[in-house]
């Protein structure tokens, strides 16, 4: 598939003549680190069902859909029901705030722009649940690529 490899620009040319960007580039041009934790899809989430992903979005946000049946398939429902809860939640956040519940609003927060805006689905109504195991130690946040 690849043609040649050029390591003094970092890229790849193919047979098609085109080239593609590499982490490298990512790096240099936009400043990114590419030597951290990456982000995968764990294989032990491969077998979880609608309830169990309903039930770590509980436990780590405090957000619970209407029911089952707000899910789109196993992993993903609909964005406003949770907009509509930040909204509620909003008005609870203080400096006062335990930091579980500032913790829960962030994740929620981060679960929308992940699902909404840095991987939407093609009708960009629904938030992947897949994202989740992620957040689940916001500490480590910094460290992934």
């Amino acid at each position: 598939m690849i043609e040649r490899w050029r390591p003094k620009m970092h890229t790849f040319h193919l047979p098609i003549s085109e080239a593609t960007i590499t982490l490298e580039d990512v790096e240099v041009l936009f400043g990114l680190p590419t030597d951290g934790i990456h982000v995968a899809y764990l294989h032990a989430l491969r077998d979880y069902t609608g309830l169990d992903y309903l039930h770590m979005l509980q436990w780590l946000t405090g957000f619970q859909p209407a029911g089952p049946t707000a899910l789109s398939g196993v992993s993903r429902f609909q964005r406003m029901p949770v907009r509509h809860h930040l909204v509620a939640m909003d008005t609870e956040i203080t400096d006062d705030s335990p930091p579980e519940d500032i913790d829960r609003h962030m994740r929620l927060l981060l679960l929308l722009m992940f699902g909404g805006i840095l991987f939407p689905n093609t009708s960009e109504n629904l938030v992947s649940l897949r994202f989740l195991r992620h957040l689940e130690r916001l500490d480590d946040l910094s460290g992934y690529n």
